[in-house]
């Protein structure tokens, strides 16, 4: 029995049979053998209803254990984020990442503040190849502080991701579970004990929706959301905070003492303006469909447009001489999405400074150029930046900002004129 492509719209949720299986969405017969482990994502991910719990088990991040009376100082002073007070009612864990001396990224991570039976004790969720790097720099820091560090396995911690409108989970016995800080995502948490991961998908398996979420799912979610993840996504030593949309998540405190490359951090906040951002991008050609909706890219299963190499240039397209200077940098995505590094007045409209914008979005186009390692041959495809409503909203409240601080410090410089000619 043959089976035929789906022709009804993408995603649709009243077609109980569409299956993105090895990323290729397919529709057949009632009794056509598909497979179960990508049930109906679009009618999962976009329900309008209140669906039931479903997660997904993060098994690329890991947990690092900090404990001791002196781990609250020692984060404090390691890493950007307001970690006082400890009885934050927010009840949110910390995005925020560890910077080197000059003030890049060598490391994001997620920081969970000490439960009330656990009050010395701080974990860090990070990227799980990176975990021995993270815990290589944390002891290079600890000198005589009364700390102890320990990356946790996955037999010993699990690490999980509830969907937004997913209920909680009644049995929480054992299950710390934080709302993620970064806008229009759900809840993430994590489980200790022997046996973790197994122990997580028992106690959580009984009360979801029996629709399995994997890795890939997370991921496209967090594409879609416009937010990076892991050294692939945030290119260590090169990234800056604000880069990374890290002053977005309250990642970064802008009024707390010393710590670890705070000094450009603070002078770029005071007195630079963020040029460049990570944001969405949508591949596509010519003849390929492009996302209506211009503050978020349409995923198509379906794709089978060429994947471009982490950190390929972003170009205008039939650019010469200057002005085919790159616009943006590739950092990773999944089928025809994913995120880039972009000029923010290049490949959108939105403003940062009184020059305002330079897009155009009629006549702007751009396009990701690479050469094939093996054949040297030239690929190309077009990518189209979207910018989502929270990071609009974020960056025009910050632009307001800057702009009320500078007219501050220009009145400030006035008065103090004004003083000396009076002596």
């Amino acid at each position: 029995m043959s089976t035929r492509l789906c022709t009804k719209p993408l995603f649709d949720p009243s077609c109980l049979r569409c299956q993105p299986v090895n990323l290729v969405r397919k529709c057949g017969p009632e009794n056509t053998r598909v497979s179960t482990a990508r049930k109906t994502f679009g009618a999962r991910f976009y329900a309008t209803d209140a669906p039931k719990l479903n997660y997904v088990v993060l098994t690329g991040r890991s947990l690092i254990s900090l404990d001791g009376p002196d781990a609250t100082d020692f984060l404090h002073n390691l890493i950007p984020a307001p970690v006082l007070p400890l009885n934050d009612a927010s009840g949110s864990c910390i995005a925020t990442a560890f910077l080197n001396a000059k003030g890049r990224i060598i490391h994001d991570a997620f920081l969970y503040k000490p439960t009330k039976t656990d009050s010395h004790r701080w974990f860090l969720e990070v990227d799980a190849n990176s975990a021995p790097a993270v815990l290589k720099h944390l002891k290079k820091h600890k000198l005589r502080t009364k700390v102890k560090l320990q990356q946790l396995s996955s037999e010993e911690a699990a690490v999980f991701y509830l969907w937004p409108r997913s209920s909680d989970p009644t049995r929480t016995e054992g299950l710390v579970l934080r709302q993620d800080p970064r806008p229009k995502m759900g809840r993430r948490g994590y489980l200790l004990g022997e046996n973790a991961t197994q122990r997580l998908k028992d106690t959580l398996g009984e009360e979801s929706s029996k629709e399995e979420y994997h890795w890939e799912d997370y991921m496209i979610h967090r594409i879609l959301n416009g937010h990076a993840e892991g050294p692939i996504e945030i290119l260590s030593e090169h990234a800056l905070p604000q880069e990374s949309n890290f002053d977005f998540y309250g990642g970064i405190d802008f009024h707390k003492g010393c710590y670890l490359g705070q000094e450009l951090t603070i002078r770029t906040h005071h007195t630079g303006v963020v040029r460049k951002r990570i944001l969405p991008v949508q591949l596509y050609t010519d003849e390929g469909p492009i996302s209506k909706d211009q503050t978020r890219p349409q995923y198509d299963p379906l794709t089978s447009l060429p994947q471009p190499p982490h950190e390929a240039n972003i170009a205008k397209c039939g650019a010469r001489g200057r002005s085919a200077r790159s616009t943006g940098k590739w950092l990773g995505g999944y089928g025809n999405i994913g995120l880039a590094l972009c000029r923010l007045e290049t490949m959108t409209d939105l403003s940062l400074t009184a020059e305002g914008s330079h897009f155009n979005q009629e006549a702007d186009h751009f396009e990701v150029a690479w050469q094939d390692g093996t054949s040297n041959e030239n690929n190309s495809v077009k990518a189209k930046a979207f910018v989502p409503p929270w990071l609009r909203q974020a960056i025009d409240d910050s632009v307001k900002a800057r702009s009320e601080r500078s007219q501050a410090r220009r009145k400030k410089d006035l008065e103090d004129d004004d003083d000396d000619e009076v002596d």
